[in-house]
């Protein structure tokens, strides 16, 4: 049976009417009249609770209270409450459990908007995709050049005209979906004077008597993404690129995501970070019980965009980050440019920060693709301990891998390398190899845990571990491994039973903390 997406609406007049027809939303009223009249309303709350679990998503309508915090003592966890903004004064900002759950007001101008609000951002689970560059088609009346840079971008050199001329359009549409507000993100980079347009027309996929939109965006105002208002229908998304003046273009994939408006990035309360040159990467915090250590899960590769680890992490109690890469394919390794990377370290910080904890009250893990960014950002952030499972490290030699012991397998390696060195020579396969060992090198990680679980056969690093122990030997770091039979993609079951294993040793042994499966 699918999960539904349970929400409790406290005071106010009850607007579950409005999700009568939503079969994937659970709506409960609390009449507010009970606080005076029924002292045993914990003991309900408590109940359902451990009947039901908690609940996604609390709205409340009410002015502050005493008997209004123990409730929302009860029901509210990180990012799950907000309060009409009506009500929201000095009171709920200065309380702890509002603080503590990061509960805000929830603004709207009229009680049309607040409707529309409550209907875009209660759905359960999370959605993103992508369209990727190589199915764009260039006008065949541009004299100039371009070429397709992997599954990056393409790139698009020439004069485009002294007004706006029609240059690049998708052969592949993105899908608006049905009672969603879709979120529309474009990734470019513009060089020169060259001035770009996007256009997206909306065409309805069921129906024949709704008008085909027209929406024109400018460069200057996609700096944020484009939120398509929800539609009770279906669409085609077809986009289209104007140009004009002279320049280089690099026009990369155009995402989709599932939006939770200003409450949060795939998930209430989840973030995204963009550089200069349009390169992203979203995280979400949760504080947990406020006790150490901060634990940093980087996500795997994954095509379908979004968060990943979410409940692994949320089981060990402790505060923890997700971070994941949704660019390329599923992922190009958490590396990027110095205000990219910079970003990256600045988000682990401040919940360092918020925490009050040091930096060897942190453990920063991963999988796979998670692996190297925990590892990487490990050499800057001097951790209490790395947890990493599959390693992946010699990012040019798996790209190199590709010729003869993987072929045609994994190509975003290519484009990883690509990125980065901007050439797939052999030259730019040691460079971009050695951009990690010289960070490790370089680096103080004599009183940091390594644990780790590799695979014996890995047909993508295949000497990672071998490469590594030395250099971490040298630093008189501390390792655990385990070793694993089979190829990089074989067996995951068991390495995330070790990755798992892993977390709970350290935790125990470094912070005093006995998780669940070791009672």
């Amino acid at each position: 049976m699918a999960r539904k997406f349970r929400v409790l609406q406290v005071g106010g007049h009850d607007l579950g009417s409005l999700f009568n027809q939503k079969s994937n939303v659970e709506w409960d009223y609390f009449d507010v009249g009970l606080f005076d009249f029924e002292s045993g309303y914990q003991d309900v709350v408590v109940h359902i609770l451990d009947e039901k679990g908690q609940f996604d998503f609390v709205f409340v309508r009410e002015k502050y209270s005493d008997s209004l915090m123990k409730l929302l003592s009860l029901v509210s966890t990180p990012y799950n409450t907000v309060i009409d903004n009506e009500y929201w004064d000095n009171q709920y900002q200065q309380d702890k459990t509002i603080q503590r759950n990061f509960i805000k007001p929830l603004i709207y101008e009229n009680e049309e908007q607040l409707q529309q609000k409550l209907e875009a951002v209660t759905f359960p689970g999370q959605y993103g995709d992508k369209v990727k560059p190589i199915h764009c088609r260039v006008s065949i009346h541009f004299d100039g050049s371009y070429q397709f840079n992997g599954n990056e971008s393409i790139e698009v050199s020439g004069r485009f005209g002294e007004s706006y001329q029609p240059l690049i359009t998708w052969s592949q549409n993105i899908i608006a979906d049905a009672n969603k507000v879709n979120q529309i993100w474009p990734e470019f980079k513009v060089e020169g004077d060259a001035k770009i347009q996007y256009t997206l027309r909306l065409t309805p996929v069921y129906s024949t008597d709704q008008p085909v939109e027209k929406l024109i965006y400018e460069q200057d105002d996609l700096d944020t993404p484009i939120e398509l208002p929800a539609r009770p229908y279906q669409t085609y998304v077809s986009v289209s690129i104007k140009a004009k003046g002279k320049g280089t273009l690099f026009i990369g994939a155009i995402h989709k995501r599932w939006s939770r408006l200003e409450l949060g990035q795939f998930i209430l309360g989840g973030k995204r970070y963009s550089d200069e040159n349009k390169q992203e990467f979203i995280h979400y915090f949760h504080p947990g019980d406020l006790k150490p250590p901060l634990n940093v899960y980087f996500s795997g590769y994954r095509t379908a965009e979004g968060f990943e680890g979410y409940f692994m992490m949320k089981r060990m109690n402790a505060p923890f980050i997700l971070i994941a890469d949704p660019r390329i394919e599923g992922g190009a390794f958490y590396l990027g440019s110095e205000n990219y990377e910079q970003a990256i370290r600045k988000v682990i910080q401040n919940a360092l920060d918020y925490l009050g904890f040091a930096n060897n009250q942190l453990i920063l893990s991963g999988l796979s693709m998670g692996s190297f960014g925990a590892l990487y950002y490990a050499t800057k952030l001097n951790p209490a301990a790395v947890i990493v499972g599959k390693p992946l490290i010699n990012l040019g030699t798996i790209a190199n891998n590709m010729k003869l012991v993987r072929p045609n397998d994994f190509g975003t390696s290519l484009d990883i390398l690509r990125l980065n060195q901007n050439g797939i020579t052999n030259k730019d396969v040691v460079q971009l190899d050695n951009h990690f060992w010289k960070q490790i090198q370089h680096s103080d990680l004599s009183m940091t845990t390594f644990a780790i679980a590799y695979m014996e056969h890995d047909d993508y690093d295949k000497y990672a571990f071998q490469d590594l122990l030395p250099v971490l030997t040298k630093q008189h770091a501390r390792v655990i491994s385990k070793r694993i039979p089979g190829r990089h993609n074989d067996d995951s079951a068991t390495v995330t039973h070790w990755f798992i294993n892993f977390y709970n040793l350290i935790m125990e042994e470094r912070f005093g903390r006995v998780t669940h499966a070791r009672r």
